[in-house]
This record gives structure tokens, sequence and C-alpha cells, in this order.
């Protein structure tokens, strides 16, 4: 069985988009966990108003469907003014065990791509981050 594992880390530019990162945020994890084709959704608030999921799916398709519909897609829309970081990457495996977070971070820095934004850190192209800092 293959599953599709997908990572992203998102940061929050300013402390006033932050309200309104959570409210959609929560909205999106609802839907990740209802979508048809989801078999694992993850959250991990880090330091310095900075977010990460990880989701796993029974294939691309069911990913592909769960972005492309609300509240995800009109959230996506809004990342490009709330959030001055946002990375994704994603790959394939034989089974839905997540990695921990730091192994999740090492394969963004490593592989991941970076969300096209109007407003980008000095670090968002580079994605030179810092680790995650589990509670």
């Amino acid at each position: 069985m293959s599953v599709l594992i997908v990572i992203t880390r998102l940061r929050i530019s300013d402390p006033r988009y932050r309200r309104k990162f959570l409210k959609a945020a929560g909205a999106v994890i609802r839907q990740a966990k209802k979508a048809p084709g989801n078999l694992g959704t993850g959250v991990f608030p880090d330091a310095n108003d900075v977010y990460w999921t990880r989701t796993a799916w029974t294939d691309r398709a069911a990913m592909s469907a769960f972005m492309s519909a609300e509240p995800h897609r009109s959230t996506m829309a809004d990342t490009d003014e709330w959030c001055d970081e946002a990375t994704v990457v994603d790959w394939e495996q034989d089974h839905t065990q997540f990695p921990d977070w730091q192994t999740a971070f090492d394969l963004l820095v490593e592989q991941g791509r970076v969300i096209p934004l109007a407003q980008p850190s000095p670090n968002h192209e580079t994605r030179a981050f810092n680790p995650p800092v589990p509670g």
C-alpha cells in the first residue's frame, strides 16, 4: 500500500493575523479529518508563530480534491497575506506512520517547495528555518 505524506510549515508574518489564521486553520484541519482518502492528520504549533501540519492520504487525487475544496482553497489564497514563510514537502511511503517533527523538518529543508508569497521573509526561499521545538 502506497501512502502519500504531506508536511506543511507556515509562519504568520504579523501577530495581527493570528486570530484569522487560527480560525481558518481549525476549519481546514476539520475538513482534512473528514476528507475522503485522509488516513491521518496532525498539527504542531511551534515557536514564533510557526504552524506545522502533517497529513496522510490514500493517493494524490484524494489530497488534490481536499486542496481544491472549501475551506482549504480560500484559506490558501489568504496565506499570501497572512504568512511570510510557507513551505510544503510530500512523498510516498508504504505505511501510514508519520515521521517525527525533526525528521519532517529535515525533509522540508532538503526537499521542500516554497509557496510563492507577496512579502516573504529573508529565509523563505532558502528554507533557512529554525528546527521545531516540540513541547
